[in-house]
């Protein structure tokens, strides 16, 4: 890559939960040039919803191959520029998610793992969702269901690279949806799930997104992402831009955010 920072995990208007007339390929160059930061475009790819809504912007045949086209033209007339997917995992899908990384790992710069959800519909990454959510569960199986998934999904070893480990917290924390007290919400659950993936030689993110939500913190903690780095994992950055404006803003806090993962090894 062209230059010395990678935010790799930034979305266009080709993720479901931005406007069709959102952000475009180019409007993010354009700021990422000008800031010498390379980019991965990191839009959301979700089996359930590409088969269900005629409105998911990867509905319908030959979508995916659209998106890499369009990346690809991108990718001719600037050298930082990676091409990317956040794919979420489902447990009961894990054929098809295979299937999906050999036919596509070869034309993808970075394919990363998700989980955005536990109940089909229901994404907790949407405070209305998770309300409607929790009305018919409650908080302790939400969250231990998400983290025994996020094992099930490491244990798979269908993706290299996974996203934001406990995203579970985004609302789920004392600021909003406050736990009860018999809710594991540790460090050491989130540790685990790092050093599962530092067994399995998985990379993790360092997503700067939370601290834009009511947990005020990026995923997984600064903490936590230290202690991981220490005993070596592999750790790549991302903003989880969903706007320019925002992505603008975040620049800096990238760069910052690798010289304290190199300052800590």
């Amino acid at each position: 890559m062209k230059f010395k920072y990678t935010d790799y995990h930034v979305h266009t208007c080709w993720s479901h939960d931005i406007a069709k007339l959102g952000p475009t390929f180019e409007d993010y160059v354009k700021v990422a040039g000008k800031n010498k930061i390379n980019i991965c475009f990191l839009d959301h790819y979700e089996l359930h919803y590409i088969e269900s809504d005629k409105n998911y912007p990867f509905y319908g045949e030959g979508k995916i191959e659209q998106y890499l086209e369009a990346i690809d033209k991108i990718k001719e007339n600037y050298e930082f520029v990676l091409s990317g997917v956040e794919v979420d995992y489902y447990i009961d899908r894990e054929m098809e998610l295979w299937e999906f990384i050999d036919n596509y790992s070869n034309q993808i710069d970075f394919i990363a793992g998700t989980l955005h959800e536990t109940d089909i519909g229901f994404p907790f990454t949407t405070r209305e969702k998770l309300l409607k959510l929790l009305r018919k569960k409650k908080i302790k199986p939400i969250v231990d269901e998400y983290f025994e998934l996020m094992k099930r999904m490491i244990y798979s070893k269908i993706f290299k690279n996974i996203c934001h480990l406990d995203t579970i917290f985004r609302y789920i924390n004392p600021k909003d949806f406050r736990p009860s007290l018999d809710v594991d919400v540790s460090d050491g659950r989130v540790l685990e799930l790092g050093r599962m993936c530092i067994n399995n030689k998985i990379k993790i993110e360092y997503n700067l997104s939370g601290i834009t939500y009511p947990i005020r913190r990026t995923f997984p903690s600064k903490q936590v992402i230290k202690k991981l780095n220490n005993e070596g994992a592999k750790i790549f950055v991302g903003s989880d831009s969903h706007s320019v404006n925002y992505f603008r803003t975040k620049i800096h806090k990238i760069k910052k955010a690798y010289k304290l993962l190199n300052k800590n090894k």
